[in-house]
Order: structure tokens, then sequence, then C-alpha cells
């Protein structure tokens, strides 16, 4: 039987390891599927883009977060780590939120617009 190490080292090795896979994962995933909406003839690709790198950046954060995580000293250094992590995606939801309202609103205003 394998030699179990409960130490916090042993756990802090072993998440960044899992956290290290789990963002690879990520990567190629993220890749595959701008590569997807890039060949796409449909009209909203655009916009699908758009939202995909909102969505990648999101992880991205999340992973980072994780990373910072496993080097907290206690709970009190865990904790603002969160609460920071928190507001930090507060103000990048809205920002992308405002981002996709006004292509949306472009996107609209487009459709009415006469062709001539």
């Amino acid at each position: 039987m394998a030699d179990i190490n409960p130490s916090a080292e042993n756990a802090r090795a072993m998440l960044t390891e899992s956290l290290g896979r789990l963002r690879k994962g990520s990567d190629e995933y993220f890749s595959l599927l701008e590569k997807a909406l890039s060949s796409s003839p449909l009209p909203i690709a655009d916009q699908a883009k758009q939202f995909c790198n909102f969505m990648q950046r999101n992880v991205t954060a999340t992973f980072d977060l994780g990373d910072k995580l496993t080097q907290a000293r206690d709970v009190q250094d865990a904790l603002k780590m969160q609460s920071e992590f928190f507001q930090d995606q507060m103000r990048a939801l809205t920002d992308q939120a405002k981002n996709m309202g006004e292509t949306a609103m472009k996107a609209v205003t487009g459709a009415f617009t006469p062709k001539i």
C-alpha cells in the first residue's frame, strides 16, 4: 500500500499538482472552443467568442485563487484571499455584463437598421 503522508506540505503539493492538471485541461477546452467559434458561420459567433473570453477569464481567476489558497498561512489569510477574490469577481461581472449589454444593443440596433 502507498505511504500516505498527511502533512500540510504534502497536501499543498497534491493540490498544486491537481490545480495544474485542471488548469491545463481548461486551457485545452477553451482553445478548442475558440477554434470552433472562429470557424462558425453563425451571426452570433462574435458574441459567443466574447462570452467565452469572459468565461475563460473567470475560470483563470478561480484557478489563481486556488493557487493562492494553497499558500495561505492560516484561516484568516484564506478568508482575506476569498474576500478579495469575491470583490474582484463582482467588479469583473459588472464590467462583463456592461460589455455584453452594449454588444447586444449594437446587434439589435443593427438588425433594425434599414439596408439599402
